[in-house]
């Protein structure tokens, strides 16, 4: 499964996540994967569309899916503007914590570098989740992470 944040401070890797869809699509290492979108953090939906049309209840979502499946979320988490926002740390807490009622593999990949992740909602974030920057060796330590069941 792919979560992507869309908009916002993420416009600038709208095309970084849409070549991320398409692999996804197109099955890579991790399989073909269900994609979904978000902006800042889901709380009840995730969204088919990346222009948050087709709604869908995470409980839904959750509900399908089994233990055996991987995660991968593609977001800055409040990074890209520095900004800290407890609501935010939240509400994407207790997301992560309905996912892992539900699935063993859980990774994060954030645009931003992480030296910009120092007193931002995404270093809470990453306290929280594998957390990598998009890099090579940060794809590939997500992969890892994904990919260790098997």
């Amino acid at each position: 499964m792919l979560s992507i944040d869309r908009d916002g401070s993420m416009v600038p890797f709208h095309a970084l996540s849409q070549r991320l869809a398409e692999t996804a699509l197109r099955g890579g290492r991790l399989g073909s994967a269900d994609i979904y979108y978000f902006h800042n953090c889901p709380i009840e939906y995730l969204y088919r569309d990346r222009y948050h049309q087709e709604a869908e209840a995470i409980s839904s979502i959750l509900d399908r899916i089994s233990e055996r499946t991987a995660v991968l979320i593609f977001s800055d988490g409040g990074a890209a503007r520095g900004g800290y926002s407890p609501d935010r740390v939240e509400l994407t807490e207790e997301f992560l914590e309905k996912l892992k009622t539900k699935v063993r593999y859980i990774a994060w990949l954030n645009p931003m570098p992480l030296s910009r992740w120092e007193e931002t909602t995404a270093g809470e974030i990453a306290r929280m989740v594998p957390m990598f920057a998009v890099s090579q060796s940060g794809l590939q330590s997500a992969i890892n992470v994904l990919v260790s069941k098997l």
